[in-house]
């Protein structure tokens, strides 16, 4: 985390989680764009022990407000 904190100023980590699944220790990144997420991705396996993702998400307010145009075009 701390190479995280001083090579990416601007993400953020909003969390870190113990999971039961096929990720053990998901963590949480929030990114201003794909560069900042990709930076964040080669220094985590930097340290060899972890298998990294890059899953994009955005909050549900914006996705709906997106997504808005596209319903009203199907339903007239």
């Amino acid at each position: 985390m701390r190479d995280i904190r001083e090579s990416c100023s601007g993400v953020e980590c909003p969390g870190s989680y113990a999971a039961l699944g096929p990720c053990d220790y998901p963590d949480i990144f929030k990114a201003n764009d794909l560069d900042d997420a990709s930076e964040v991705s080669a220094i985590t396996r930097t340290y060899g022990h972890a298998q990294t993702e890059i899953w994009a998400a955005t909050e549900w307010s914006h996705f709906r407000d997106v997504v808005r145009p596209i319903e009203r075009r199907i339903i007239s």
